[in-house]
């Protein structure tokens, strides 16, 4: 409720300081979910590789 009013009310440096925290944290957070994706995989040549598919069968049937 504080920071409603200090949002409606008058402009204050903490509310600027908190989002920057949450921004922050939530980039380090999406950055730990890729790193921890990247090296469970066993692929480590590429972080958001997708080439590696050969032999994957689409809804179909048929092989890629």
């Amino acid at each position: 409720m504080q920071v409603y009013n200090s949002l409606t009310f008058e402009i204050d440096p903490s509310v600027t300081a908190v989002s920057a925290i949450l921004i922050a944290f939530a980039i380090l957070a999406l950055g730990l979910v890729a790193l921890v994706r990247w090296l469970g995989s066993g692929r480590q040549d590429s972080l958001l590789s997708v080439e590696n598919t050969v032999g994957v069968a689409n809804p179909g049937g048929e092989a890629v």
